[in-house]
């Protein structure tokens, strides 16, 4: 009797040791695009693949999708990968006093995304998050049409794959306050877009919460590292993110859209990157990828990434879908 009053006396104890411990905070969960499936448990957790794009959105409001994005899920279903990244711009938008408008656009690309039968995860543009009336700042109401449209609770978001860990941003916030410098009422010289400090305090939470995983993919539609230098985020968020990420040797990519065509930091300009092997001390590789049907940049093409996973190292194959265009 004595053994067991003991027993549950520090039964007792640990629980409510434990129940005193604050949960480990992390990004609210993300949903697969409407339509779309939840991705099967990996086979083999060390090794899988998947594909990552953006940028598809038509020329004009009253556009439909065109044959490129078409191509790419025709490809995505013939390949098989465990699920799709895409960095946004995924309808032209711009219209939050035309609801009706942008339901249809919504609908018109996850019609095709559901094509492809693999769940798409998607952090959203400026043409999901802004209002042409005011494209430095985010629109409640082109928010709102998001998350009912694409079976979202919140426009950014995380989800763990195998061994991995996915965690997607929102480039457009509207929540406040911004980061030093980054008001986008603001006149200044800094580019519209901005991560606010709610997602900036989860973003480190989540990546403090996964040091265990063996890679972290983060993404989002605005790159911290855009092609000739050209900012795409104000300085102050960049800064900040790139000291945050030296304190972690699993984060493995960065990976962007906005700019409508293939960057490679890592150099060459329009080559795949090297091989990735973590843990690793050196920064994360930047990959801008918006070539997925919008009208293309100076010196884009139409593509999309494949990236195979194999245990501690990750590779990435470049799918070129048009030519390279002759640069300035």
């Amino acid at each position: 009797m004595k053994y067991i009053a003991r027993t549950l006396r520090s039964v007792l104890t640990l629980s409510i040791f434990a129940s005193a411990i604050p949960a480990l905070a992390q990004m609210p969960d993300l949903n697969p695009l409407k339509g779309t499936p939840s991705p099967s448990t990996p086979a083999n957790k060390d090794k899988f693949m998947f594909i990552v794009a953006g940028d598809n959105r038509p020329y004009a409001g009253t556009s439909r999708q065109g044959k490129t994005v078409r191509k790419i899920f025709d490809d995505i279903g013939n390949l098989k990968p465990a699920f799709v990244l895409w960095s946004g711009d995924i309808i032209y938008g711009y219209e939050p006093g035309n609801p009706t408008r942008i339901d249809g656009q919504y609908a018109d690309f996850l019609g095709i995304a559901k094509t492809g039968g693999i769940a798409v995860y998607n952090a959203p543009g400026n043409h999901e998050m802004t209002d042409s009336s005011n494209h430095k700042c985010a629109s409640q109401k082109m928010l709102d049409l998001y998350l009912a449209d694409n079976n979202q609770v919140h426009p950014y978001g995380a989800f763990t794959y195998g061994h991995s860990r996915f965690i997607a941003l929102n480039t457009d916030d509207d929540e406040g306050p911004p980061p030093a410098g980054c008001d986008c009422t603001t006149s200044r010289h800094e580019p519209p877009g901005f991560i606010g400090k709610t997602q900036l305090k989860l973003l480190k939470e989540d990546l403090d919460t996964n040091t265990d995983k063996a890679h972290i993919f983060i993404f989002m539609h605005r790159p911290l590292v855009g092609y000739k230098g050209q900012a795409q985020l104000c300085s102050k968020n960049v800064s900040d993110m790139q000291n945050l990420f030296k304190n972690y040797t699993n984060v493995s990519f960065v990976l962007a859209g906005h700019q409508h065509l293939y960057y490679n930091p890592e150099g060459p300009d329009f080559g795949a990157p090297p091989v990735r092997t973590d843990p690793s001390r050196d920064p994360p590789y930047y990959l801008v990828s918006g070539g997925a049907g919008a009208g293309l940049d100076p010196c884009g093409f139409h593509h999309y990434l494949i990236f195979n996973v194999d245990g501690d190292k990750v590779s990435v194959d470049l799918k070129r879908l048009s030519a390279t265009k002759l640069c300035p």
